[in-house]
């Protein structure tokens, strides 16, 4: 059976682990259970090469197998056989039979037997390497040895276990652990994959935490037939459209998009007289990253270690022999490891636990090169995103301001399976008020609203806090129910108007009244300072719409609200349903090209 392993921040199929099932019918409990039985027998190696053989017939049977990966398991005792080597070279064998690379292989080792401390288990992964088989450190946080496997730069993906996994979200020793091993391998260049992901919350904890792959049952379970693995997950494209929706309004694409270098790249196998020609065309380009055959990044050539055979005396010479073996993997140094999808925060981090002189930061897309982020333009990404933030930070009540506003409106065009609330919120009688009491009061009464503004909506995934400027707020909310959030908002009105009338004279409380100026400069009196709040909901699944008319509906509810008793205004935004044959798949496809498409306006 085939169990989808896809990518975190896209929903994309990345590749599959084959599982094996069926051994119930000889009355054995688990798949263990038969590998002892097979071990016991003396036909371990046999039955891992039936096991691998069908296992590579369903995966060729894939869309577009050669973009993908195969994950397969192997026993830690088939290592110790003499035909241990064989069993590996056979499923690389079989799969060039099929047309595809073994580099589109990738050998899962387990802690259940002991494999690195296995007479010949280096030369056994060194072989398979040369062939391009990649490997995988499985069930990673259950043991031990696995730890050697990383120092000893074996592996090439690490597997966490699902028990780590499990209740994430709601674990901080589990999320602790977890955030710092998927540190601690980005910045060793390994991917990291979230097993036995069973409920979105869990998910986007992993993805938060550093996750680039997941599988599990919240993703798919295992089948049988390949033509059910889906080349996109819609759940989790729904489910990663949040991160999107987070990093929008950070800036972060905006910043890394002008950081990103998109370098030529070699493969490990290529002879390094290529690595001269690419050096020699690019005067200025001191790197070259490094892939295999399907474009995962594996490191860096670095011109500067091949100063010393450019310059040498017969250096350059012998690099050229044809009889000598100088391949880029000679000259390959490790890089860390990114998502392009990461934000600035999650890339400096990775950078700052890199090594002393590391060179950047590979970028990676569903697994595959797209680029590369120098160390300077790290640190400049990083004094930009904080000169930004400084910038549009509002000094006095420390809430971002209004420069992504208009991101989040086009955001919450979208289409979308959640509810979306956009409140605009705004203080009544404010200028009587400033000039009775005096700004420095004003002032006050103005943090007064944003810290409560925080206590009732608390800063989480969904939840957009803006202060516009002066006496004028912003709230955005995707996934509340309606009655929940008219609760907020009313709790939050309420909340601040007795706060506020704390500020007045006991007769001015008791009247509910105090004179003062209108604009027009006539004498009058006025009622006690209030906010009012003008609420545009989006109901879920609602069509697509321009973001402009979003914010002008908001702005029409303003008056509204200033005018009605409770100081509220509520509207639903009416759009046409427009019949339409397409399935809930075709709209997963396009939901980020139409997130780009209302990004851009």
């Amino acid at each position: 059976m085939l169990q989808p392993i896809v990518e975190c921040h896209t929903g994309t199929l990345y590749g599959v682990e084959a599982l094996t099932r069926g051994f119930e019918g000889l009355s054995l409990g688990a798949p263990a259970v038969l590998l002892d039985r097979a071990a016991e027998l003396g036909v371990l190696c046999e039955l891992e090469r039936l096991l691998h053989r069908k296992a590579i017939a369903a995966f060729c049977c894939l869309p577009d197998p050669q973009q993908r990966r195969l994950f397969l398991n192997l026993d830690g005792r088939t290592l110790a056989l003499t035909a241990g080597l064989q069993v590996l070279e056979g499923a690389a064998d079989e799969l060039r039979r099929h047309g595809l690379p073994a580099s589109n292989l990738c050998i899962e080792l387990s802690e259940r037997h002991e494999t690195v401390s296995l007479p010949g288990f280096r030369r056994t992964l060194l072989q398979c390497r040369k062939r391009g088989m990649l490997f995988a450190a499985d069930d990673f946080g259950r043991g031990h040895s696995e730890i050697r496997l990383l120092f000893d730069g074996g592996i090439d993906y690490i597997k966490i276990d699902h028990f780590l996994i499990e209740n994430l979200s709601k674990d901080p020793r589990k999320r602790l652990f977890v955030g710092r091993i998927a540190g601690f391998a980005h910045t060793l260049g390994l991917m990291v994959i979230a097993e036995g992901v069973e409920t979105e919350a869990d998910f986007l904890a992993a993805r938060e935490l550093g996750c680039d792959l997941i599988q599990g049952h919240y993703v798919a379970w295992p089948c049988t037939m390949p033509d059910t693995v889906l080349p996109i997950y819609p759940a989790l494209v729904s489910a990663v459209g949040k991160e999107r929706r987070r990093r929008s309004e950070a800036g972060d694409s905006e910043l890394l998009l002008a950081a990103i270098e998109h370098l030529e790249t070699i493969e490990r196998d290529d002879h390094i007289e290529r690595a001269f020609e690419i050096f020699r065309r690019s005067g200025d380009q001191s790197v070259i990253p490094v892939v295999d055959r399907v474009g995962a990044p594996k490191g860096l050539v670095r011109e500067r270690d091949l100063r010393a055979f450019i310059y040498g005396r017969f250096g350059r010479d012998l690099l050229q022999n044809p009889n000598t073996q100088n391949t880029v993997a000679k000259f390959l140094v490790e890089c860390p490891v990114a998502s392009v999808h990461a934000d600035a925060d999650a890339l400096l981090g990775i950078f700052g636990a890199a090594p002393p002189g590391c060179d950047g930061l590979l970028l990676h897309d569903a697994g595959r090169y797209v680029g590369f982020v120098s160390a300077g333009a790290l640190v400049g990404l990083l004094h930009e995103k904080r000169l930004r933030l400084a910038l549009d930070q509002n000094p006095l009540t420390r809430l971002p301001g209004n420069l992504s506003v208009a991101a989040h409106a086009a955001d919450a065009s979208i289409r979308s399976d959640q509810a979306r609330h956009l409140c605009y919120l705004d203080f009544d009688h404010f200028k009587p008020f400033n000039d009775r009491y005096g700004f420095r009061v004003g002032d006050r009464a103005i943090i007064l609203f944003a810290e409560a503004m925080r206590r009732h909506f608390p800063e989480r995934d969904g939840v957009f806090l803006r202060h516009i400027g002066g006496d004028d707020f912003f709230i955005g909310v995707h996934g509340l129910e309606d009655a929940e959030f008219e609760a907020r908002i009313r709790a939050l009105l309420e909340d601040f108007a007795g706060s506020a009338a704390t500020f007045y004279e006991t007769h001015e409380r008791s009247e509910g009244r105090v004179p003062g100026k209108d604009r027009e400069g006539r004498e009058r009196s006025f009622p006690l300072l209030r906010c009012s709040a003008a609420v545009l909901e989006i109901s879920a699944r609602q069509p697509g719409c321009d973001p402009d008319k979003l914010l002008t509906e908001v702005a029409r509810l303003k008056s509204i609200a200033k005018a009605s008793d409770d100081g509220v205004a509520w509207s639903i935004l009416e759009l046409p349903q427009v019949p339409t044959r397409r399935s809930p798949e075709d709209d997963a496809l396009d939901e980020p090209s139409r997130m780009r498409a209302a990004a851009a306006k």
